[in-house]
């Protein structure tokens, strides 16, 4: 996952996830960003939040409720671009 955009439905909401995704960037095995179709977890959403917060260099756009059609869309070899105000672009 290293560097790729993972695009998802949901998390579902697990104590560990957060610590996964942590451990996942403090290792430098980050995604490049995480999208969503739908709202993420509370817990996951603290687990990106605490790596924005404790881990330098790293940065891991996270985005939800972005949308059934984002995920019926969006294929494997498509450039996703997270643009700093949130803007999802995607050119297959």
């Amino acid at each position: 996952m290293k560097g790729k955009a993972l695009c998802l439905p949901q998390t579902i909401g697990s104590t560990t996830g957060g610590l996964v995704l942590y451990a996942a960037c403090a290792m430098e095995r980050n995604p490049a960003c995480m999208l969503f179709s739908k709202p993420i977890d509370s817990l996951a959403a603290a687990g990106s939040i605490l790596v924005s917060v404790w881990l330098e260099n790293v940065d891991m756009p996270v985005i939800d409720s972005l949308g059934d059609e984002f995920l019926d869309y969006v294929k494997d070899g498509m450039m996703i671009t997270v643009k700093a105000d949130g803007v999802v672009e995607v050119d297959g």
